[in-house]
């Protein structure tokens, strides 16, 4: 088998799960799609050009297989967007969505699919990111953003125990994973399906008790709903570290209302003070959208001045796209995909001048840090500095290692080039 991930690292993980589901069963893992029997791709559909992506990925797949080799489509776009698969990509010989992944291997050979079962600590995983592991806590969600198609993808939110979480993160800790990756649809939210009620405080509790585990990340935190009990959870643990992921998208009033986002710019504004209070030297990254339907030229100034009051240390920015089905595809007031374009730059440009200001306050200071591999040309130390999370902050070049070196040590960080670091071994 051959296997190839688009999206969000909450795919990955799925992708893993079903490659430790085939592994256990017989099947063999091989590097390219032309020795392969069968070949999977875990598709995205969150968006059209994702949609696009992952089709354009599937006819590339068909084309390089061998004779006779099946091609499944698995996924986000598997599980809405079955018919536009099947008629774009005909040689596609299944299509398994995202609530029944794990009936792949049934599947393939000759059964049906069965119940809807998420994957937990039971079934085998392979690990595909090294020293780090993506720890998926639930699944689908409950909110119902104006622009987002995951309700209707997902289905609501299904949250994992804490102990069969806690479960999983010790048997990634005994394979040599150092660090987690909290991930979710909307991790503020995870626990308040189960029975218990427990929540994300309780999660970070019991994190903090894996040995092996150096640091464990959160990511994708709804902004309304950060109780201070969360703060000192952080605070407290010898692992979570003061990194907090908060997709906000905007912050004019009046189109944060249209996005159903149950926030406002002042409450925002509160928040991120009451953060940054509470825990010192947090690190914040934030996702923003331009072009949502009804976006003036006065709101897309709000968000700039916004975004140059808060000071976030990492900003992902995109453009709106109205997808079929969504709540906002059908408002008044949609805004031209040039303007958005335009300003999504702007927004980039005022974005980049903060964060490299913030880059060159870092220079000078010790931080921790982690090496990952090591560059062929140069034979330099590739790794990250905790600020860093994996895929998306760019990564420090540190001198003074060497290639067996990959336990977290102190560095000197001593310059930045665009988004990466430059630093070296401190031992003082």
């Amino acid at each position: 088998m051959y296997a190839v991930t688009l999206g969000c690292p909450k795919n990955r993980v799925d992708t893993e799960f079903i490659l430790g589901d085939l592994l256990s069963n017989g099947f063999e893992l091989f590097d390219s799609p032309d020795e392969a029997d069968v070949v999977i791709v875990n598709t995205c559909g969150f968006l059209a050009s994702a949609r696009q992506e992952s089709i354009d990925t599937l006819v590339a797949m068909a084309s390089s297989m061998k004779r006779g080799a099946r091609l499944v489509a698995a996924g986000c776009m598997a599980e809405k967007f079955e018919a536009e698969i099947r008629a774009r990509v005909p040689s596609v010989d299944i299509v398994c969505g995202v609530r029944s992944l794990l009936d792949i291997r049934r599947m393939l050979q000759g059964g049906n699919r069965g119940p809807c079962v998420l994957p937990d600590s039971s079934n085998p995983r392979l690990v595909t990111t090294g020293a780090v592991a993506y720890l998926k806590v639930a699944d689908g969600c409950n909110r119902r953003c104006a622009y987002c198609l995951i309700p209707s993808i997902k289905g609501r939110q299904k949250s994992r125990p804490v102990q069969d979480l806690v479960n999983e993160a010790r048997g990634l800790a005994s394979t040599g994973v150092r660090e987690i990756v909290v991930v979710a649809q909307d991790l503020s939210r995870y626990g308040r399906d189960l029975d218990d009620k427990t929540d994300l405080v309780a999660l970070v509790r019991g994190l903090s008790g894996v040995d092996g585990i150096d640091w464990v990340r959160l990511m994708y935190l709804f902004p309304s709903d950060i109780p201070d009990e969360l703060l000192d959870a952080i605070a407290e643990s010898r692992n979570c570290l003061p990194y907090l992921d908060i997709p906000v998208q905007h912050a004019d009033d009046s189109v944060l209302a249209a996005m159903r986002r149950n926030t406002t710019r002042r409450g925002l504004e509160k928040l991120f003070g009451r953060l940054r209070d509470r825990i010192p030297g947090l690190v914040l990254r934030t996702t923003l959208m331009t072009g949502f339907p009804g976006e003036t030229d006065a709101a897309f100034a709000n968000l700039r001045d916004f975004v140059e009051q808060v000071r976030f240390d990492m900003v992902g920015v995109f453009e709106f796209s109205p997808e079929p089905g969504s709540a906002a595809a059908r408002l008044p007031g949609q805004v031209f995909p040039d303007v958005a374009s335009a300003r999504r730059v702007e927004l980039e440009s005022v974005l980049s001048g903060i964060a490299a200001t913030r880059r060159l306050e870092m220079i000078g200071t010790v931080v921790q840090a982690v090496a990952e591999s090591v560059d062929e040309d140069s034979g330099r130390v590739i790794g990250r500095s905790w600020f860093q999370a994996p895929e998306v902050d760019g990564v420090t070049v540190i001198d003074g290692l060497s290639g067996d070196d990959d336990a977290v040590c102190q560095v000197m960080i001593t310059g930045c080039e665009d988004s990466d670091f430059l630093a070296t071994r401190y031992d003082g």
